[in-house]
């Protein structure tokens, strides 16, 4: 039986930890659609790079150490240049997100100023399309026309189907796409960083394992804060991700420098 709590600041206290502990709400998991996004993203463009420009050296044992440079210059360039881009592109988007629905609340706020009888009509009428019979419907419209707040964001949500997208951080969100991007996509490169005297073949079969890894490590991550099943976390991830990767290495291989 659970204890009654006396103060509102107690029960927003269990909120939180029930938040936080139950449905595993943090400030991680609340940018982990933008870490998903970014490292996949960051892992198949940089690996593209690389398949792209390793066809000659594998061709020609010649251009092995042209090879090497030209991935580092590519492959660094393209990390550097498509992480701030897709960074910018999401943080310009949750930018545009907010100012749509401010725009659009904003609308809904006056009209429950000036037409209360209209917006509570299609209150009633919303409720009892979600099965309330027409007595509880107008009960509900009474308690929610009493906080014009709470009924803005109650029509938002139901009548025009907005998401609430106040909440969310664009700086945040940004940099959790960029740092994503940049941290799982240099996993392809590293190879070739570290072994320029050696042979390009073995660069690239290094490449290729690390790409698995990433993906590997970007699936676990989803499985630890999402909670879902680990096999299926990690065969969506990794096969998804793998696709894109193949694909990328199918048209490199298309071309010869």
């Amino acid at each position: 039986m659970h204890t009654a709590l006396k103060t509102k600041e107690q029960r927003e206290e269990a909120l939180r930890y029930h938040l936080e502990h139950e449905h595993k709400q943090t400030p991680f998991a609340d940018y982990f659609k933008e870490v998903i996004y970014g490292g996949v993203d960051g892992i198949v463009t940089t690996f593209a790079v690389v398949a792209g420009f390793s066809g000659a050296a594998l061709s020609n044992e010649t251009t092995t150490q042209l090879s090497f440079l030209v991935v580092l210059l590519f492959g660094l360039a393209n990390l550097f240049a498509d992480g701030v881009s897709m960074g910018l592109g999401n943080f310009l988007s949750i930018r545009s997100e907010k100012d749509l629905y401010g725009s659009a609340r904003g609308k809904e706020l006056n009209e429950i100023r000036v037409n209360p009888e209209m917006e509570y009509q299609e209150t009633v009428t919303i409720m009892m399309q979600k099965g309330f019979s027409e007595e509880e419907a107008t009960k509900l419209a009474d308690i929610y026309r009493t906080n014009e707040e709470y009924w803005a964001d109650f029509m938002m949500n139901h009548e025009l189907e907005i998401p609430d997208v106040r909440d969310e951080n664009e700086y945040f969100a940004g940099l959790a796409t960029f740092g994503s991007f940049l941290v799982f996509g240099a996993i392809p490169l590293l190879p070739f960083m570290l072994m320029q005297d050696g042979s390009a073949v073995t660069a690239f079969e290094y490449s290729i394992l690390g790409t698995f890894i990433a993906l590997v490590s970007l699936g676990l991550m989803k499985w630890k804060v999402v909670g879902s099943g680990l096999w299926k976390s990690l065969f969506e991830v990794v096969v998804v991700g793998g696709v894109a990767a193949f694909v990328a290495f199918f048209v490199g291989t298309l071309f010869e420098i």
